[in-house]
């Protein structure tokens, strides 16, 4: 039975494994197997991992299929508060041949792992989800598949940035790294809050809200 749980860096050779499959940044990222080979993009994606796993605001959850292996992960970043927190980088198995609603080019796994450090997430109160999207390949986009629950929040594109550029200081918690594209900052806000949600759950009336 396929299992989601938090990574570790015991899991650091797995991810590895994963990483040495794709051969750019846009490759692994965004799942885009037309991508150009970036020449440099194993060590700086390892080391990016390695630097990540020490953060103490940085969560990597992980995909396992029936058979016990890494098929997807995913990394999210908190902000300093409790109500925002970044979906970050998103890396599937490209050896595993996964699932995927037709024409999608995001596995059903990595949508189920997404949704369930949503979910997890909004369990702790967190409100707002920032993303970082690269420009043309909305369409494409993890958050346009259509099981994504991202799809039932408010979306608000916050700031465009063209490639070769880093986001003003204030947005460093979506990503502080040099943009290998153009790119637009996107948020999403959760339309009932988690405080809303079990007041109207715990009101014997049926008046809150």
């Amino acid at each position: 039975m396929p299992t989601i749980r938090f990574l570790t860096p015991a899991d650091y050779p797995d991810i590895c494994d994963i990483l040495d499959q794709h051969t750019s940044g846009p490759g692994a990222y965004a799942n885009d197997r037309d991508a150009p080979p970036s020449q440099y993009f194993h060590d700086h994606a390892k080391e990016f991992i390695d630097r990540m796993f020490f953060e103490a605001m940085s969560n990597f959850y992980g995909y396992f299929d029936d058979e016990g292996r890494l098929a997807a992960f995913c990394l999210f970043v908190r902000w300093e508060n409790v109500t925002d927190i970044t979906i970050s980088i998103k890396v599937e198995n490209p050896s595993l041949d996964l699932p995927r609603a037709e024409g999608a080019r995001w596995s059903d796994a990595t949508i189920e792992l997404v949704n369930w450090g949503i979910g997890y997430f909004w369990s702790e109160g967190v409100t707002t989800f920032w993303t970082l999207q690269m420009r043309g390949q909305e369409p494409a986009s993890f958050m346009a598949h259509p099981n994504c629950i991202l799809n039932q929040y408010q979306r608000e594109k916050v700031l465009d940035l063209p490639a070769g550029t880093r986001p003003p200081a204030e947005y460093s918690r979506v990503t502080w790294k040099l943009l290998f594209q153009d790119a637009s900052i996107v948020k999403y806000t959760d339309p009932l809050p988690l405080a809303e949600y079990l007041k109207a759950k715990n009101d014997p009336t049926g008046d809150a809200g």
